[in-house]
């Protein structure tokens, strides 16, 4: 079937496109209420819908949010986006969302996409881009906010959970159940959260007097779940393995313990581990992961907040105050993989 236009809507109600594109502009143009009546019915009888973008684009306010994720598979950025959505949703704001998959080129398109289809505002949850290219993105007119990703050179709003409190909070516990060799699995060197959670592993074994090193570091290929098991693996098959690992995200470490499981590992009876984002399939029975809570639908909220506030702000011609962090507390969550009894357990 053809697509009804706005032409067919005004020769059905005998008016101008002009005058229909009027009633549809909503900026206080004066028209009759009989010229109103005319039109309304047109757009019943013709079952018409108004092109969302189109408007938009003349008004310069097209509701519509880009969401730049990671990966889509993680359980992390269905929860934050989970929480953006809350905020965006019931202000009328229709989210469009891209995976990065770790590729700055990926996300360069997906934001050159965006930027196209004139959003009103971006939400980044994947910065592989350059902090210098996202500050240009910002500085362009774009209203940006950082979420859960972070980059330390830029001027941008930004919301992430405490990364070096968290982290310490994970290794100082498996510490407390007395391991001494502690292992890691590294994530991607050149993202912020990975970085700053392995510099707050490191950190507790000098303040500890622990056995560190390359022999209890393993740096994974991505932070796939698959590419972490392969790690996993490689970080137990050496003679003096470590009792205890720190994986910097869930979705890593349930490739951690899948790799447990193949080598006939008992979690925690040979090896304790411990996780960081607290997602929900690690809170599933059979799993019930040690971890740390990030917050991600929290953060995603939060995130979503401030970019509305931005982009209130611009609508109503006000200059916008200074780029801010905000770092949401992170919580410790015990589960079956650290060595707690289950009354502990949450």
């Amino acid at each position: 079937m053809r697509r009804i236009t706005i032409g067919d809507v005004a020769a059905r109600a005998g008016v101008s496109k002009g005058t229909v594109s009027k009633y549809f502009g909503g900026n206080g143009y004066y028209m009759s209420e009989e010229t109103r009546s005319r039109i309304a019915a047109a757009v019943a009888e013709l079952d018409f819908e108004p092109n969302a973008i189109a408007q938009g684009l003349v008004h310069g306010r097209t509701h519509t949010i880009g969401v730049i994720v990671a990966s889509v598979v993680n359980p992390l950025y269905a929860e934050l986006v989970d929480g953006v959505d809350e905020v965006l949703g019931a202000e009328g704001f229709t989210l469009i969302m891209s995976s990065s998959e770790g590729s700055a080129e990926k996300e360069s398109l997906a934001v050159r996409s965006m930027r196209q289809r004139q959003v009103d505002g971006i939400i980044m949850a994947s910065v592989t881009m350059v902090g210098s290219k996202v500050q240009d993105l910002v500085t362009s007119g774009v209203n940006v906010v950082l979420a859960s990703r972070h980059l330390p050179s830029t001027s941008v709003d930004t919301v992430i959970a405490d990364n070096l409190r968290g982290a310490r909070m994970a290794v100082e516990h498996l510490a407390e159940h007395g391991h001494t060799r502690i292992g890691h699995i590294a994530g991607p060197p050149e993202v912020a959260p990975f970085i700053e959670r392995r510099a707050a592993y490191e950190e507790v074994l000098q303040d500890r007097h622990l056995p560190s090193g390359d022999a209890l570091v393993v740096q994974a290929a991505s932070s796939r779940r698959e590419d972490a098991a392969e790690a996993m693996a490689a970080l137990m098959s050496g003679t003096d393995r470590p009792t205890a690992v720190f994986v910097p995200s869930d979705g890593m470490a349930l490739g951690a313990l899948q790799a447990c499981d193949q080598l006939g590992l008992d979690v925690p009876r040979d090896v304790a581990v411990v996780g960081f984002d607290n997602v929900w399939v690690s809170r599933m029975p059979g799993i019930r992961l040690t971890t740390v809570d990030s917050s991600a639908r929290a953060l995603g909220a939060r995130a979503a907040s401030i970019l509305l506030t931005r982009i209130q702000s611009r609508w109503d011609g006000k200059t916008g105050a200074p780029p801010q962090l905000d770092v949401l507390p992170a919580r410790l969550v015990l589960g079956s993989t650290c060595g707690c009894p289950p009354e502990l357990w949450e």
